[in-house]
């Protein structure tokens, strides 16, 4: 198979993962245009096989194992030999759009913080984690929007930030199940809502106020992210746009219900989704 080949071969398989995989993500990454839409849609493969890897089924040490054969990966690939169609396509995407290569590396380390049980002291140590793990697909994703400098950098991570935090409530049991909990340690104790009683689907009277106390550290998130949608070409913006519609509509049926994470995972329906995501577009390009 030539070069040209492999890199078609693994945008295709990259699209087919993300339409397969990305429930929210997909609806933004169909607006945008083709080469744009294939670029994003190998960051979305890479960002998936590194959470998979770190955050699969298997023992801690199988993980990291894992984990590292990812890193080893992206070493190939970002040394100009990629060990398959789909690294290839990666590959191409960070050269055509310069895609900083430390941004990759710094989701893997982001990633692997999930090798271990999670315990985050303060709002300073939960945002650190959601940086690593979402505020740099943002920033990996802000060359292929067509955006640059600080302001759309700062706008990035606190999107990232406010979409984490979205799902770090909308998962807030399961995750407690597995010993992990993202929330901040002293935000928890102020309620008094331990991450074991809510594991057991029993937190006590102090969590529907902490999910809402959550709740507006998100809306600020999303809130200080608004201005995103400006920095980029009209082309791109509604991408972003109607991800960050669709999550905050996730993010007010919890607060509506914050005892629904304890039920099950929270979602917003379908047509609801679709919905958002070209309401908020529409407004967007209207701009």
């Amino acid at each position: 198979m030539s070069e040209v080949d492999a890199v078609e071969a693994g945008y295709a398989r990259c699209l087919a993962e993300t339409r397969r995989r990305a429930a929210n993500f997909g609806l933004g990454i169909r607006l945008l245009p083709r080469e744009r839409r294939r670029a994003l849609s190998a960051v979305y493969w890479f960002s998936q096989r590194a959470d998979d890897a770190a955050d699969g089924a298997g023992p801690s040490g199988e993980r990291r194992a894992r984990l590292a054969a990812v890193r080893a990966e992206l070493d190939r690939t970002l040394a100009g030999d990629p060990p398959s169609s789909s690294w290839a396509a990666v590959a191409d995407a960070s050269s055509r759009f310069e895609i900083p290569h430390r941004l990759y590396r710094e989701l893997l380390d982001g990633v692997g913080k999930d090798l271990d049980p999670a315990r985050y002291p303060d709002w300073p140590a939960t945002l650190a984690y959601c940086y690593g793990v979402a505020g740099t697909v943002g920033l990996i994703s802000l060359p292929i929007f067509g955006a640059d400098g600080d302001d759309a950098r700062r706008d990035a991570i606190d999107l990232g930030a406010a979409l984490q935090i979205t799902n770090i409530l909308r998962d807030l049991r399961e995750d407690a199940c597995r010993g992990r909990w993202y929330l901040p340690l002293d935000l928890s104790d102020r309620y008094a809502v331990r991450p074991e009683a809510v594991a057991s689907g029993n937190p006590g009277p102090g969590f529907e106020a902490l999910v809402l106390a959550a709740t507006e550290e998100a809306r600020r998130r999303y809130g200080a992210a608004r201005r995103l949608s400006d920095r980029l070409p009209r082309s791109t913006r509604a991408c972003p746009v109607s991800l960050a519609a669709v999550y905050r509509g996730l993010l007010e049926r919890i607060a509506a219900d914050p005892t629904a994470v304890l039920r099950g995972r929270v979602r917003v329906p379908g047509p609801a989704k679709v919905a958002r995501a070209l309401g908020s577009s529409l407004l967007a390009l209207a701009r």
